[in-house]
């Protein structure tokens, strides 16, 4: 029990970690374009997905709040160094 306790805490600071870095690239001039159909124009879709990334990663800092609310805030320590 308590490993699968760890494990979704390591899941869910991963996955905000991973949000953020992506949020960070958008806000410092990433962009994000789609197109509607093969052949079609692309237009940039920037501006919404950084907010429903945002929105995206408030919603796990609460979840994950609420599951462990002594760790919430702390920084994830990886499991693993490269040397």
């Amino acid at each position: 029990m308590c490993n699968r306790y760890e494990d979704r805490y390591v899941e869910l600071t991963t996955q905000l970690r991973s949000i953020e870095a992506f949020c960070d690239f958008l806000a410092n001039g990433g962009t994000v374009r789609v197109a509607d159909g093969d052949g079609a124009a692309f237009k940039e879709v920037t501006a919404s997905v950084l907010a429903r990334q945002r929105h995206h990663a408030d919603s796990i800092r609460k979840t994950r709040r609420q599951l462990f609310p002594d760790r919430a805030d702390e920084q994830f320590q990886p499991l693993y160094t490269s040397h």
